[in-house]
């Protein structure tokens, strides 16, 4: 079985280096022709069976899952466990704002590394937890009866593939992930089987190709 987590298309405010959290913001243009490209990449694969997807009930990831539900022949489930971290009050401003309103934030964020939490938001212990719940329950439901090349989408952001991807790679715990993740680029896991002494294998990281190759 293949978790296949993707991030949502851009958004006015990712152009814009504004931090949404779970602030509900479209894809823009740029997102929608993004959003298409990622849908056909997944379709065109030959290697994989698509069994299931899961998008965060946000706008921006939920509109990219309804691109590739349409494209791959699946209706997507929205699961909160997919959203984006709250950032609580830091949510819709710019990252110059953010310095100015709270000029310690990153060395703290730092120095605390998950203990940290954004203001009136959640802290990234609460975040991973609250990620890795969530692949465990998705993979529990779905590794029983899934073959090799049957594939589970996820539509999701940023912050959530990363700490799904520290935990299933089995990083260290403590320091935020810091993984490059590109706007509804494709990151690949085969998921093993701890009973029977198989790792989980990360196949690929935030691949982008098909974006260019479909002019996105």
């Amino acid at each position: 079985m293949r978790l296949m987590l993707v991030r949502h298309g851009e958004t006015a405010a990712n152009a814009g280096g504004i931090y949404q959290g779970w602030q509900d913001v479209p894809l823009n243009e740029t997102g929608e022709r993004q959003a298409a490209a990622v849908a056909g990449a997944l379709a065109a694969r030959r290697d994989l069976r698509p069994v299931a997807l899961y998008a965060s009930p946000l706008k921006r990831a939920w509109r990219t899952a309804e691109a590739i539900g349409v494209a791959v022949g699946l209706a997507p489930t929205a699961h909160p466990g997919l959203r984006e971290i709250d950032v609580g009050a830091a949510e819709g401003l710019t990252t110059a704002e953010v310095h100015h309103r709270w000029p310690a934030l990153w060395e703290q964020r730092e120095r605390l590394g998950l203990d940290y939490g954004w203001p009136e938001g959640e802290t990234g212990w609460q975040f991973r937890a609250r990620v890795v719940a969530t692949i465990d329950a998705i993979v529990a439901r779905h590794r029983p009866t899934a073959g090799t090349d049957d594939a589970v989408i996820l539509s999701t952001h940023g912050g959530t593939i990363r700490f799904a991807l520290a935990y299933l790679r089995g990083d260290p715990i403590g320091p935020w992930p810091t993984d490059a993740v590109g706007n509804c680029s494709i990151t690949e896991v085969a998921i093993g089987d701890e009973a029977a002494g198989r790792a989980h294998a990360v196949a690929v990281v935030n691949a982008c190709e098909h974006l260019v190759e479909r002019g996105a």
